[in-house]
C-alpha cells in the first residue's frame, strides 16, 4: 500500500501548511489529504489556491471517489468528512458529534484502518483536540505520526492534545516535517510500487529482509540487544514476543528519530536515555474501545446470563482482563454484568480486575475519561446511563468505577489470587510466540473454576495444548469453556 499522509489543522493551520508544503519534495511515494477545519460553504477554492501558491506539488479540491495519485495534495471540501478507502478518497456528511469539519479524527482513523503501517498522521495548529484519537489509531496500526511544535503553532490545542495522547513520534516545526518526510521517503518510487489498484510495496519500515537468514541476522541482533537494554531499564522482558512485530515497530521508531543504522540509534539512546522507556511504550501500544467487536459481546452476554443463574448466592463473580490497555474492555464487562443483573433482578456481586504493563494506559483507565470515538460500537442508551459528558470527554460513572480494579502487572506473573469465572484476554496472544501463548493458556486454565469461561480475540485461536484444556462454546466468537 502506497503511504497516505493525513494533515489535520484548524485555526492557524494554513499558516503552518504553507511552509510545510513549500518544502515537500516529489518522491513518487506519498499521497496527501488535508482536513482543514472550515465553516460549511467555506472558501474551499481559496484554500486550495493559497496552498498551491506555496506547494511544489499539485493541490486539488477532492471529489467523492477520487483515485488518489502520488505527489498530489487533496483538500477535503467544507461541510464534508473524508475517508480513505483503498486508493480512493470518499466524502460524506459529517456525524453530529463532530463539532468541527472536516474531521481530522475521521480522516486519520480511516488511514489507520486502510493503510496500516503505511499510514502517516500530521497534526498542525488548531484549537480543541481533533486529531489526537486519529494519531492513536495510526500509531496502533504501525504507522508514523507528527505534531507541529506547540511553541511554534499559532494555536497549540490540537498539536498539544495529540502529544498528550502519547501517540506522536516526532514533534517539530511544520517546515521541518517536510524535510523529515523527504528523508523517510527519498528519491524515486519504492521498488516494486504499482499504480493505484495494483499490489503495492510495503512501507520502508516494513521491508525487513525475508530471504537469506544471514541477511536477517543484523536486524535480529540489533533487536535482541535493544530488548536487553529495555529489560535493564524498565524490567520488562519482550524476548518471547513475536520478532516481526517488534522489528516493524523498531524500524518505524528509528526512522522517526532519523537513526538510519544501529550505531546511530545507540548514539541517540545515549543522548536521550528516556528513549528506552519510549521504546517500551511503543512495544506496548494500547488501544481499545467499548464493546469492540460488538457481535462477540452479544454472544458472551448469552453465556454470562447462564453463569449468573447458576452462580451460588453470596459468591462474587470474578473477572480478569489481562492486557486491559486503557480500560475500555474492563469497563465494558462491568457494564454488561450490571445490565444483566438489573434485568434479572439479581443481587449477585462481582469484581472486574484489569491488569497491564503500560503505566500510561493504566493512568487513562483509572481516570475513566474517553473521547467519543471510543463509543462507536456502544449503544447510545448505555453510554447515557453509565457516562457523563465532561467537556469534550465522557467520564465513566462512579458506580461502574467502583466495580473495576486496575493493577500494573505482567500477565505472566500470574492472575489475581482468587478463582475466576471469566478471563477476557483479547488481542494479546497474537503478539506472542507459540511457547508463550501455551504458557499463558495454562495459566488461565489454572486460574479458572471448572466450567468457567475464556474469551479471546477474533484473530486468535487455541493451539493443540489449549484444545486439551478448553472446549468451544462459540468458536466463531472465540468463546471457550474450561474442561473438567
Amino acid at each position: 500500500m502506497m503511504p497516505v499522509a493525513g494533515i489535520g489543522a484548524s485555526a492557524g493551520g494554513l499558516e503552518a501548511m504553507l511552509p510545510m508544503f513549500a518544502n515537500v519534495q516529489a518522491t513518487g511515494r506519498i499521497r496527501y489529504v488535508v482536513a482543514q477545519h472550515m465553516a460549511k460553504d467555506g472558501h474551499d477554492e481559496l484554500v486550495v489556491r493559497l496552498i498551491q501558491r506555496s506547494s511544489k506539488l499539485p493541490v486539488v479540491l477532492a471529489t467523492d471517489g477520487v483515485q488518489m495519485l502520488a505527489d498530489t495534495v487533496y483538500v477535503i471540501p467544507s461541510g464534508k468528512d473524508g475517508q480513505v478507502q483503498g486508493d480512493a478518497l470518499h466524502l460524506g456528511d459529517p456525524v453530529p458529534e463532530n463539532i468541527s469539519t472536516p474531521s481530522v479524527n475521521v480522516l486519520l482513523q480511516s488511514i489507520a484502518k486502510n493503510c496500516r503501517a503505511s499510514g502517516i498522521g500530521i497534526v498542525l495548529s488548531g484549537t480543541g483536540s481533533d486529531g489526537a484519537t486519529g494519531c492513536r489509531a495510526i500509531k496502533a496500526a504501525g504507522g508514523i505520526t507528527f505534531a507541529q511544535d506547540p511553541q511554534e503553532a499559532k494555536f497549540d490545542g490540537m498539536p498539544q492534545a495529540a502529544i498528550d495522547s502519547r501517540a506522536v513520534d516526532q514533534v517539530m516545526p511544520a517546515q521541518q516535517i517536510a524535510a523529515r518526510l523527504a528523508s523517510l521517503f527519498p528519491g524515486n518510487p519504492v521498488a516494486g510500487w504499482s499504480p493505484p489498484g495494483a499490489a503495492a510495496a510495503a512501507p520502508f519500515w516494513q521491508q525487513m529482509p525475508q530471504g537469506d537468514a544471514k541477511e536477517q541476522e543484523p536486524a535480529q541482533q540489533e533487536l535482541q540487544g535493544l530488548l536487553r537494554q529495555v529489560r535493564q531499564a524498565t524490567g520488562i522482558d519482550f524476548s518471547s514476543y513475536k520478532e516481526d512485530t517488534l522489528l516493524r515497530r523498531l524500524e518505524k521508531r528509528k526512522a522517526a528519530q532519523g537513526a538510519n543504522s544501529p550505531d546511530a540509534y545507540q548514539s541517540f539512546i545515549r543522548r536521550n536515555p528516556s528513549e528506552l522507556q519510549a521504546l517500551q511504550q511503543l512495544f506496548l501500544v494500547s488501544v481499545s474501545s467499548f464493546f469492540r467487536d460488538r457481535a462477540s459481546f452479544d454472544a458472551l452476554q448469552v453465556v454470562l446470563l447462564d453463569l449468573l443463574k447458576r452462580k451460588p448466592a453470596g459468591e462474587p463473580i470474578q473477572v480478569w482482563v489481562p492486557g486491559c490497555a486503557s480500560g475500555e474492555e474492563a469497563y465494558t464487562l462491568a457494564i454488561l454484568l450490571r445490565e444483566l443483573l438489573n434485568k434479572q433482578q439479581l443481587r449477585q456481586e462481582f469484581v472486574v480486575t484489569g491488569t497491564d504493563l503500560n503505566p500510561n494506559a493504566l493512568e487513562t483507565a483509572r481516570a475513566g475519561r474517553y473521547r467519543a470515538p471510543a463509543f462507536k460500537e456502544m449503544d447510545e442508551s448505555l453510554q447515557a446511563r453509565y457516562f457523563s459528558r465532561k467537556g469534550g470527554d465522557f467520564e465513566v460513572s462512579a458506580e461502574v468505577r467502583s466495580l473495576v480494579d486496575f493493577e500494573q502487572r505482567d500477565v505472566l506473573t500470574g492472575p489475581p489470587k482468587v478463582l475466576l469465572d471469566l478471563v477476557s484476554c483479547r488481542n494479546l496472544l497474537i503478539y506472542m510466540k507459540s511457547p508463550l501463548q501455551d504458557r499463558l493458556i495454562k495459566s488461565f486454565y489454572q486460574a479458572l473454576r471448572p466450567q468457567a469461561l475464556l474469551f479471546i480475540g477474533p484473530s486468535e485461536s487455541l493451539s493443540s495444548v489449549g484444545n486439551t484444556m478448553f472446549s468451544p462454546i462459540d468458536h466463531y466468537h472465540r468463546l471457550f469453556r474450561r474442561l473438567h
